[in-house]
């Protein structure tokens, strides 16, 4: 797993693979818009590999994926939805996005498609078509 939060780090994962690199890339682009605040003041970027696990994932960002942080229902519960902004499903990855303070600072989190078993039918659950 790797946690980019700011310009060295992310510039050092762009040459990882061609989708991934495109994705980070956009976001790097729009958020250059914000004069006077470095990348890590407005983004962190979590590159899971295949071999992570869900629980590895939940250590890394100090809170849990499977629970929903208002609500307190978990996955698998029929009255849980996830508290991501977004989720979209790409070629190899699926990409979440969690927006955590007033500011919008965020954590967009990259889950190859061939990771945990658990998170990615969560993900597969929620994306949409």
């Amino acid at each position: 797993m790797q946690i980019l939060c700011d310009s060295t780090s992310i510039q050092e994962a762009l040459d990882t693979q061609a989708e991934l690199t495109r994705l980070i890339t956009g976001y790097v682009e729009r958020l250059g818009d914000y004069d006077g605040y470095e990348l890590g003041q407005l983004v962190q970027f979590i590159v899971m590999a295949g071999s992570d696990t869900v629980i590895e994932l939940e250590a890394a960002l100090g809170f849990s994926v499977r629970v929903n942080r208002f609500s307190g229902c978990r996955y698998g519960d029929a009255d849980f939805l996830p508290f991501w902004e977004v989720i979209e499903a790409h070629r190899y990855w699926y990409e979440v996005v969690y927006v955590l303070g007033d500011d919008g600072f965020g954590i967009v989190i990259f889950v190859p498609k061939d990771a945990d078993a658990e998170l990615i039918e969560m993900l597969q659950h929620y994306t949409p078509e």
